[in-house]
């Protein structure tokens, strides 16, 4: 049984045919007619999640996965603005997410009717694109046909990304049929193009042989095996340093820096000079480390190449002379003959990175506990070939001081850097995932923030979840500034004495705790082999925590 609006018919079969599987549904009385068509056609696989942040981000989880677009639906009104954290995060990491928002009428709209609002294009700054379909692409099946194709041409490509459709459905909604009978028409769009035209790579190889020193930094990229291939070739035969981060998914064996920070954080401006590269090749999208990006924004005579499939103007580090769109392994295919100018730097940063490393095992053999040795310990304990999520501000740049297997990949919302959705993207990601355990490391204020996530998704048994409870906002310890303030503790930190056991229990998931390291030595290995969906909480020492890893950063540069 379907609806017996024909638009909403088509807008269906339009997706079906498009290959789209998952559709992701906020319950409602305007949007039922469109709900039922999908569920009536029988080619989706349908997810009630009634928060639409929470849906939003849920969403955003399968299209990681999946790599595919993913239907976003809800009823008219505010409903719609709630999914727009998850529409920014996708916009900026080139997430293919499809908004399809029902609506009331056009006439009705800012006349006093309940459940209305402007709905049209409000999302205009962070999507592809947006359609409104109004009574003109009704009354002409070809026009609707070409409009809807050509919104979903952004969700490929190399421009791909969130768009939104807005869906004016008048009174009657619950009068069905027992089947679609629009017939669509599809449009096939040319895909770009992945080689270098002959005189760009001229041009680049007689700027490449003029720089003893190059830097390749690769920035948050899904797992591709054939980009790690290239960078091992990179690496051992054209003396180029690469730095990567656990979200740049580069695995491999052959030298580069993994831990950024670590091995940078005691250079000042003058010792940097001598690290410096001539040419700097940057990949992927965003790079974590601040001190990077602050080294290289402040230093001449830089020249920087960024590399990508669907790139944009983004000169992060004042030095920008070249945008390349395409694959950063079709990249790297193309240029693989040039030559090596003969040079120590590589040298240099071996032994700055070996040194680092010494440093940062010396020092946790005599912390005290804190985040940095929790943090220390999940690491070293994690389970092999794993999905790793990681929230964001203090989790994120605290797993980027340790090595991690390379047999596990790394997901974050990282587009802009948000600590909401963490748990509900991870949770979409899992739901997905057949094959691998997923996990999810976040902070106490992030998971309290997307606790909705724990009652309104499903609860996939593949799917664990450490939470860092250090009783607030612990960045704002670390970072210089918020302790000048007096509303620090208040307002910024945001201090809690509490637990989060009551949601988790509340919602049915099983529940573990420890206090300090006997403790999480003890209940680690019953927490890891659970069979179901569990949460572990780590409580770590508010006021000690900060002490810890500012002695750490001290010891690196002693």
């Amino acid at each position: 049984m379907v609806s017996d609006k024909k638009v909403v018919q088509r807008i269906v079969s339009i997706f079906a045919k498009k290959g789209i599987e998952h559709i992701v549904i906020s319950p409602g009385s305007r949007n039922a007619p469109i709900v039922q068509t999908f569920h009536g056609h029988g080619g989706f696989e349908l997810h009630s999640v009634p928060d639409e942040r929470t849906a939003g981000f849920f969403a955003l989880g399968i299209a990681m996965k999946t790599r595919k677009p993913v239907i976003l639906n809800c009823t008219s009104g505010s409903a719609l603005l709630h999914y727009g954290p998850a529409l920014v995060e996708a916009f900026y990491q080139n997430i293919p997410l499809v908004v399809l928002s029902a609506d009331r009428p056009v006439h009705l709209i800012d006349q006093g009717h309940g459940q209305s609002m402007r709905q049209n294009n409000v999302f205009r700054n962070f999507v592809k694109a947006s359609l409104q379909i109004d009574e003109n692409h009704r009354s002409k099946p070809w026009f609707l046909d070409s409009k809807i194709n050509e919104v979903l041409s952004h969700t490929s490509g190399e421009d791909e990304g969130p768009v939104h459709i807005n869906l004016p459905l008048d009174e009657p909604l619950y009068e069905f049929e027992d089947n679609i009978k629009e017939e669509v028409r599809l449009i096939h769009y040319p895909l770009f193009k992945k080689s270098l035209l002959p005189e760009t790579r001229e041009r680049l190889k007689k700027e490449w042989n003029q720089h003893p020193r190059i830097m390749i930094i690769v920035g948050q990229h899904p797992p591709r095996n054939q980009l790690n291939h290239w960078l091992k070739i990179m690496a051992e035969e054209k003396n180029v340093v690469i730095l990567t981060e656990h979200t740049s998914n580069v695995h491999g064996d052959f030298f580069r820096v993994k831990n950024i920070d670590r091995c940078i954080f005691s250079l000042d401006a003058d010792a940097w000079e001598d690290y410096q590269p001539d040419l700097l090749i940057t990949m992927g999208k965003e790079i974590v480390s601040k001190k990077i990006k602050q080294l290289l924004f402040c230093a001449d005579g830089i020249k920087h190449w960024h590399i990508g499939k669907n790139v944009d103007h983004r000169d992060t580090f004042a030095a920008l002379t070249e945008i390349l769109r395409i694959p950063p392994a079709d990249f790297l295919t193309a240029i693989h003959d040039f030559d090596a100018k003969p040079s120590a730097y590589i040298d240099l940063w071996k032994k700055r990175s070996a040194e680092a490393k010494i440093k940062h095992q010396n020092y946790l053999k005599q912390a005290e506990w804190s985040d940095l040795i929790a943090w220390d310990y999940i690491i070293s304990h994690l389970p092999a070939d794993l999905t790793l999520h990681l929230g964001n501000s203090a989790s994120v740049r605290y797993s980027l001081l340790f090595d991690i297997s390379a047999s596990i990949d790394h997901y974050s919302n990282r587009g802009v850097s948000g600590i909401d959705g963490s748990t509900s993207t991870a949770l979409g990601y899992a739901t997905v995932e057949k094959d691998e355990e997923v996990w999810l490391v976040c902070g106490d204020i992030s998971f309290l923030y997307d606790r909705n996530a724990l009652w309104m998704t499903p609860q996939p048994e593949n799917f664990k979840i450490i939470v860092i409870n250090n009783g607030g906002g612990g960045i704002f310890r670390f970072i210089d500034g918020p302790s000048k303030t007096e509303v620090s503790k208040k307002f910024l930190e945001t201090q809690h004495p509490g637990s989060i056991a009551s949601c988790v229990k509340d919602a049915g998931i099983a529940m573990y705790s420890a206090s300090d390291i006997d403790e999480l030595t003890n209940i680690f290995p019953k927490f890891a082999q659970t069979s179901t969906m569990a949460v572990l909480e780590i409580h770590t020492p508010r006021e000690i925590n900060d002490l810890v890893l500012k002695n750490y950063f001290k010891n690196l540069t002693s």
